[in-house]
C-alpha cells in the first residue's frame, strides 16, 4: 500500500470520525430542544419522568395519539424541562412518577427541587397531572401532589383534578383517557404495555438462607421459551397468578363444575384474574361473562440476577409475609408455581440502572435480595474483563445469609472483586449495617469516586438506600452527590 492512499484512509476516517461527532451532537440537542420551538403553541406539551420505565412508555405512547389528533406541542424528559420552557407553555399534561421518599425520580431529582422552591406566574397556563404510584408505599403519589400543589400555588389553572394510578390500574389509566378526549372531542387509544407476555419455564428453585432467622429467601431459575434479550440492571416484570389449590377451592365455593377448565381461554383467565375479590354475579349470566368481569390479579417486578450469556433469567425473591398468607408474587414464584411449570413475565427495560462506562470502576451496595441486581452488574463486569468492582452487601447472618457465597469468594480470589465489605447485622450484639461499613471505608470512598467510579444501590428503600444516601451525603457532601446522580454515577434501584 503507497503512502498516498494510506494517507486518504487516514483523512476519511478523520473526517468519517468527525461527522459522526457532529451526528451525536446534533442527535442530543435535538433531544434537549424537542420543546422549545412551540411551546407557546395551544397545542399540549407532556411532560414525563420515569424511574423504571413504565411511566416513559406510558408518557410517549400517549403523545403519539395526541399527536396523531393534531393537538401535541412534545413530549419533553422533565429532566431536560427549562424555566422558560415551562413559563412559555399553554397547556402541559404531566406524566410523573413517585420514587424513593416521595420524591420525583432520580434522574430528574435537581430539576424538580430547583423548580418547585420557585415563584412563577403560570396564570395563562392550564395543566393536569397523571401521577404515577404503588399503595403498597407510604409516600403514594407524594410527587405529584407536590407538584399539583406547586402548579395551583403559580395561579395555574387545572384542566382537571390530579389523577392517581394505582400499579398502572387499566381503570386509573381509563379515566385520565377520559378526561382527555372529554377535552380534546377525539377518541384515543392508547396503550399501556411494553411488549406482550411471554410464556417462561420454572427449572430450578431453591432456598438460600435455610437456617436463618429472616423470612427465607429462594433462587430461581427460568428458561424463556423464545429468545430474550436483556442489559444489566434490567427488570423482571411477572404476572401473578393463582395456584391450582386457589382455582379449586373458587369452582368449588360457587358450585362451578370442573369440566369448566376444560375450556383453555377460561381455565387461563381464572389463573391470572383476582379471585379475593370478585364482582356479584348477575342472574343467569353465564360462567364466561361473570370471569370477564374479574379484576386481573397485578404484576410484580424483580431485578434480574443474571445476564442473557448465562441462557437463563435468575431472581432472588424473599418470601413475604402478609394477614392473608404469603405475599401475592413470592407466595406464587417460591410455594405454588410447580417445577417445570410456565409463567407469564415480560423483561422491561430500567435504563436508570443501567451501567454507563464499561471502563468506570463500580461501587455496588446493597442489602438482602438486592444482591441480584448487583450479582447482574457483576456477571456484565466480568463479561466486559473490567475487574474493579467494590462490593458492600449486608444481611443478617454470615452463617446462613452468606447469598452468593462462593462465586463471590471466587471472584475475589481471581482478583475481579477488589473489595468486598459485608455487614451481618446480627452477628455482633451491636448491629453494624452497610450504611456502618461504608462509614468505616469513607477515605476509599472519596479516593474511588475522584478516580471516576460510579455508585450503585439495590435493596430496600426503608432503612438501607435512605441510610446508604445519608452517609453517602456525609462522607462526600449533597453538591458533590448530586452532581454524581446527574452524571449518571449514582444510580438506584430501591423498593
Amino acid at each position: 500500500m503507497t503512502s498516498a492512499i494510506i494517507c486518504i484512509l487516514v483523512v476519511l476516517s478523520v473526517l468519517l470520525f468527525v461527522h459522526l461527532c457532529v451526528i451525536v451532537i446534533l442527535l442530543f440537542n435535538q433531544r434537549r430542544s424537542s420543546a422549545q420551538v412551540n411551546v407557546s403553541h395551544e397545542g399540549y406539551l407532556v411532560v414525563y419522568t420515569s424511574q423504571s420505565g413504565h411511566v416513559e412508555h406510558y408518557a410517549k405512547q400517549f403523545a403519539h395519539q395526541l399527536q396523531q389528533s393534531g393537538q401535541l406541542i412534545a413530549v419533553l424528559d422533565l429532566q431536560y424541562l427549562s424555566i422558560s420552557e415551562l413559563t412559555a407553555a399553554k397547556k402541559i399534561l404531566w406524566c410523573v412518577s413517585t420514587y424513593g421518599e416521595g420524591d420525583a425520580p432520580d434522574t430528574a431529582r435537581a430539576i424538580s427541587k430547583k423548580m418547585l422552591v420557585q415563584s412563577l406566574d403560570l396564570s395563562a397556563q392550564q395543566y393536569a397531572v397523571l401521577a404515577f404510584g404503588d399503595r403498597r408505599y407510604p409516600q403514594f403519589c407524594a410527587f405529584g401532589q407536590r407538584l399539583d400543589q406547586w402548579l395551583k400555588t403559580q395561579q395555574a389553572q387545572p384542566l382537571f383534578e390530579m389523577i392517581c394510578v394505582n400499579a398502572l390500574n387499566p381503570r386509573d389509566l381509563e379515566q385520565w383517557q377520559a378526561q382527555i378526549e372529554q377535552l380534546i372531542e377525539i377518541k384515543l387509544d392508547v396503550k399501556t404495555k411494553h411488549q406482550t407476555w411471554q410464556p417462561f419455564q420454572l427449572q430450578q428453585r431453591k432456598c438460600l438462607n435455610t437456617g436463618s432467622s429472616g423470612l427465607p429467601i429462594f433462587q430461581l431459575q427460568l428458561h424463556a421459551l423464545e429468545t430474550m434479550h436483556w442489559q444489566s440492571g434490567d427488570i423482571f416484570e411477572v404476572q401473578c397468578g393463582n395456584a391450582e389449590i386457589e382455582i379449586q377451592s373458587f369452582l368449588k365455593a360457587h358450585a362451578i363444575a370442573d369440566d369448566i377448565l376444560h375450556q383453555p381461554e377460561l381455565k387461563q383467565q381464572l389463573r391470572h384474574n383476582n379471585l379475593r375479590h370478585i364482582p356479584l354475579r348477575l342472574v343467569d349470566e353465564a360462567v364466561e361473562a361473570w370471569v370477564q368481569r374479574f379484576d386481573r390479579l397485578p404484576s410484580r417486578d424483580y431485578s434480574i440476577a443474571s445476564i442473557p450469556e448465562q441462557g437463563y433469567v435468575e431472581l432472588v425473591i424473599r418470601q413475604q409475609q402478609t394477614e392473608h398468607g404469603l405475599g401475592l408474587g413470592s407466595g406464587w414464584l417460591t410455594a405454588a408455581l410447580a417445577m417445570g411449570e410456565n409463567i407469564s413475565a415480560k423483561i422491561r427495560s430500567n435504563p436508570s440502572f443501567h451501567l454507563v462506562q464499561q471502563q468506570q470502576a463500580l461501587i455496588l451496595i446493597g442489602n438482602g435480595t438486592g444482591i441480584a441486581g448487583l450479582m447482574s452488574h457483576l456477571h456484565q463486569r466480568e463479561h466486559w474483563q473490567q475487574q474493579r468492582n467494590w462490593l458492600i452487601f449486608g444481611e443478617r447472618q454470615q452463617q446462613y445469609d452468606h447469598l452468593y457465597a462462593e462465586q463471590l469468594q471466587h471472584w475475589q480470589q481471581r482478583g475481579f472483586l477488589t473489595d468486598i465489605d459485608y455487614a451481618f447485622s446480627r452477628d455482633q450484639q451491636q448491629k453494624i449495617y452497610v450504611q456502618d461499613r461504608l462509614l468505616q471505608k469513607a477515605d476509599q470512598l472519596r479516593q474511588w469516586i475522584a478516580d471516576g467510579a460510579a455508585i450503585y444501590v439495590c435493596g430496600s428503600l426503608s432503612g438501607m438506600a435512605q441510610q446508604v444516601e445519608q452517609v453517602l451525603i456525609q462522607i462526600l457532601g449533597e453538591t458533590q452527590l448530586e452532581q454524581l446522580r446527574e452524571q449518571h454515577r449514582y444510580q438506584r434501584d430501591v423498593y
